[in-house]
């Protein structure tokens, strides 16, 4: 039965030398094909039993010699291997014996002679010696090279050997390998990796002393010394080798660089070095290396302690809500406010927005906090009315993530119901950018807000790509532009042309103008000469905090 026969793995190119091989074996042999090393390799590496291989020709690619030397270097070099020569000239298998080959046989194949060597070999296969285990346990199953653990502990040896050296931390990965793996299956995807592992170990072969290995996936280190000129080379050689391993898929490598300035910093944090300088490069177009920079690591610190901090900051109402009032230009009176967002951290003391709102935006955090707004300014009007004052609307933002919510008409109505809110006195502010990005879904969002009853603001207008499709197409309620609408180009007069026409426009529409960012009497004269009614800025308030805008403007006296 096959479980008590010996395994023989057939490397051969030429299938049909493959058969005529497994043929004379198969009686007495479980006969194992591969049609060239790297098959035989993955094969392997992916838990093949083999107890000897016989090496045959390998016409695609023509490296015998390479699989020997690949076999003898790798965990598997306990595994007998028999070569099967074309002649009997004595060089080839001498060759051979000297590349790790247990031994060879010559065609034509002599049946006899064929079993009686390979029964020796599987009788005298090589037992995993201890060395042998420390080796396994120190490489990579499946290309051979060291693993995240050794790499690391031989990049701190050679660092500390070589003190007067500058080496490079370098990282790759493949852009995309998880939807290649997806597509073309697992086992051509360890073959990718193979190949991407043979790249590796040639180019940072050229050093006198590198390390390098794979981390894990699709994740390559290399520690070298630093060149650049030739660090340019190498990333060009893993395109190219990439780009030919497969002709009907795009393959390209994203490279991290951390420049080792300080040798005695850990590994793991090069690593994490190369790591942040990779993202300056992934998934652009033409764009394979990246260097981290110490600006950046910073960056990263700080956003880390924020994501790490954003819960508790949450729980304990860090987040507080500050208020800048909106003015009639008429006769200066307030017109009711936005509400604004700081954290108020007991270490760091007020945060500006602009240092955690981008963060929770790319991590999807931001939903939470827009909620959390709504709901304590919700409190605050139920607070304000119980009190018997008169109010005016307040302006709530609405984040880009939040206006993809198809429940947010729902979350909000109930929100005023539940705190007894009039719905004319919570105002919704989007952005320009939301509706740029997702036209159609903002679109729609926006129409169930309005069957809802709230008022809507358009945010930023004119800061980005603004175009008269968007006043004809979506249904907001005010506009509110910038003073920074004004500021660079070379001829500040065409600016203040195309405000006034803008604010014309809209007031032509039904659709009153609100300028944010007005600091100067002179800009104030100056929009309400060209009909801008409403207007927000430094020159009247700035933001400010829920008790002072209390006492100025809700119980003033």
């Amino acid at each position: 039965m096959d479980e008590y026969r010996k395994t023989i793995m057939v490397v051969e190119s030429r299938p049909g030398e493959r058969e005529a091989v497994k043929k004379i074996l198969s009686e007495e042999y479980k006969v194992l094909e591969a049609g060239s090393a790297g098959d035989a390799m993955l094969q392997i590496s992916c838990g093949s039993m083999v107890d000897a291989i016989l090496l045959g020709n390998l016409q695609q690619d023509g490296r015998e010699v390479g699989f020997l030397d690949k076999i003898h270097n790798s965990g598997y070099a306990s595994i007998p291997v028999l070569v099967i020569l074309e002649d009997a000239k004595e060089d080839p298998g001498l060759e051979a014996l000297d590349h790790g080959a247990w031994d060879y046989v010559t065609r034509p194949i002599r049946v006899k002679t064929l079993r009686n060597r390979l029964d020796r070999a599987v009788r005298h296969c090589r037992i995993p010696s201890y060395e042998g285990l420390l080796y396994m346990s120190e490489r990579d199953r499946l290309t051979g090279l060291y693993n995240r653990e050794k790499m690391f502990a031989e990049t701190r040896r050679m660092i500390d050997r070589h003190m007067d050296t500058l080496f490079v931390f370098l990282r790759f990965d493949i852009d995309r390998f998880r939807l290649y793996n997806a597509v073309f299956g697992e086992l051509r995807g360890d073959k990718l990796l193979i190949t991407m592992a043979e790249i590796i170990e040639g180019i940072a072969g050229c050093f006198e002393f590198s390390t390098y290995g794979r981390i894990n996936a699709d994740t390559f280190c290399i520690c070298e010394p630093y060149d650049c000129e030739r660090l340019h080379m190498q990333v060009q050689m893993v395109k190219e080798g990439l780009a030919g391993f497969e002709k009907n898929y795009l393959l390209e490598p994203t490279v991290g660089a951390y420049i080792v300035e300080e040798p005695d910093l850990a590994v793991e944090e090069m690593y994490i070095r190369a790591f942040i300088g990779s993202k300056k490069c992934k998934n652009k177009f033409a764009s394979y290396l990246g260097f981290y920079d110490m600006d950046e690591g910073i960056r990263e610190v700080e956003e880390a302690a924020i994501v790490s901090s954003m819960q508790t900051a949450m729980d304990e109402e860090q987040f507080v809500v500050y208020f800048q009032p909106k003015f009639d230009i008429a006769n200066d009176r307030d017109i009711g406010a936005e509400a604004l967002v700081r954290w108020k951290h007991p270490d760091t003391g007020l945060m500006p927005p602009k240092h955690f709102i981008p963060i929770f935006e790319k991590n999807g955090f931001i939903s939470r906090l827009d909620y959390y707004v709504w709901e304590h300014v919700c409190q605050l009007i139920h607070k304000w009315l119980g009190d018997g004052i008169c109010l005016d609307p307040i302006t709530v933002n609405i984040s880009r993530i939040s206006l993809y919510n198809p429940r947010l008409a729902d979350i909000l109505s109930g929100l005023i119901e539940q705190y007894g809110v009039p719905i004319g006195l919570l105002n919704l502010e989007i952005t320009e950018s939301a509706y740029v990005s997702d036209p159609e879904l903002i679109q729609e969002a926006v129409r169930k807000l309005h069957q809802a009853g709230f008022i809507l603001l358009m945010d930023d207008f004119g800061s980005g790509y603004s175009s008269l499709n968007m006043l004809k197409d979506i249904d907001v309620d005010v506009l509110k532009i910038d003073m920074q609408f004004l500021s660079g180009g070379e001829s500040p007069g065409k600016g203040k042309i195309i405000l006034e026409s803008v604010i014309q426009m809209a007031n032509n529409l039904g659709m009153p103008v609100i300028m944010e960012g007005v600091e100067t009497q002179e800009q104030k004269r100056f929009l309400y000469k060209i009909g801008c009614n409403y207007v927000q800025g430094y020159y009247y308030a700035r933001p400010m905090p829920q008790e002072e805008y209390e006492k100025k403007y809700i119980y003033r006296l």
